[in-house]
């Protein structure tokens, strides 16, 4: 038997009153299927805003298990598989798994033989960990908005642990970044981590800033995961013709956008990793890639406190913690 999260309800204004802690059988393992152990994975605030949502139940509450990514050891394989053998490290790719209700969240899933990664000895358990969400996602938004070297990038949330990888990569690639953060004492932490200019919300006017900064000429493209009046303000630092990606819904599942910035030709798109993710190509490239950039240290996830499967409730409330640091990883 195994432990594992499940949801047994929908509480939005309380999202750990809609999970337990259960115990359910280990998964076989059938043919061309990978048994992993998993041992740590993280709390993302994707999780949480499914979790709130009712999106992680997939409709099978009672025994829906939440959670986007881990890494684990092969604990079984099936007829025919040749990939991976036990004991091996890996990451396993929720994206099958997780349509099911078979999240991260649990100490066994299944899942098929193309849908694990083997984890090089250059990357750490911590690292494999957070191998997907954040780093894909920072990958795949700077390659979409094509930022030519020595143009800005504008983002919300730059103390984040993706804003700080958006900045890593953004300056790996000769990007400059602006980044906006809310508390000021940030400011000179984001700029030791290699920002170009860093805009306090609560005490600056953005657009203002991003203008006087830019030469009036705005910010090539905009990255924003707040939504709500934020995504307004973006939209109004880009540039004419300017993109703005919005992937997360931290204030508002809202985005107001002003007419007078669609006028200019500055286009608003959302972006979410599993538009992406199940295309078996841009799966491959993106591991490669990635992979790469994290064995070179050009991006090093922030890892934050830990905690036992079953202090999962305590985990998602460190998670939401202003100024939390690193990345909660939850353990079993």
């Amino acid at each position: 038997m195994q432990r594992a999260v499940v949801i047994d309800g929908f509480n939005e204004k309380d999202p750990e009153s809609s999970l337990k802690l259960v115990m359910k059988p280990i998964p076989k393992a059938e043919p061309g299927q990978v048994v992993v152990h998993l041992t740590l994975r993280p709390v993302n605030p994707t999780d949480l805003v499914a979790i709130r949502s009712g999106r992680a139940a997939r409709g099978i509450v009672g025994s829906a298990t939440p959670g986007s990514e881990g890494f684990g050891i092969v604990h079984e394989v099936g007829e025919g598989v040749t990939k991976v053998q036990p004991g091996q490290r890996v990451v396993p790719f929720f994206t099958e798994a997780g349509k099911k209700g078979e999240g991260s969240w649990q100490q066994y899933v299944s899942v098929r033989e193309d849908l694990v990664w083997p984890v090089p000895d250059t990357i750490s358990d911590e690292t494999a960990a957070q191998f997907v969400i954040n780093p894909w996602t920072v990958y795949g938004m700077l390659t979409d908005l094509q930022v030519p070297k020595g143009e800005y990038v504008l983002q919300t949330a730059a103390g984040s642990v993706l804003g700080r990888q958006v900045i890593q990569l953004a300056k790996h690639w000769g990007i400059k970044t602006i980044n906006v953060v809310r508390r000021a004492e940030q400011k000179e932490e984001l700029l030791g981590l290699g920002a170009d200019e860093v805009i306090c919300s609560t005490e600056e006017d953005i657009v203002a800033r991003v203008k006087a900064i830019t030469g009036r000429k705005g910010a090539w493209g905009g990255l924003d995961c707040v939504g709500g009046e934020m995504t307004k303000k973006v939209c109004a630092s880009v540039r004419w013709g300017g993109q703005v990606l919005v992937y997360g819904v931290l204030s508002s599942v809202d985005a107001t956008v002003a007419i007078t910035d669609l006028f200019r030709g500055v286009h608003v798109t959302g972006w979410i990793l599993y538009n992406f993710s199940p295309d078996p190509a841009k799966r491959q490239e993106y591991i490669e890639n990635v992979a790469k950039l994290l064995e070179e240290k050009v991006i090093v996830p922030l890892e934050g406190e830990k905690f036992d499967l079953a202090d999962f409730k305590a985990a998602m409330n460190k998670t939401e913690e202003v100024g939390r640091g690193g990345k909660v990883l939850l353990t079993s």
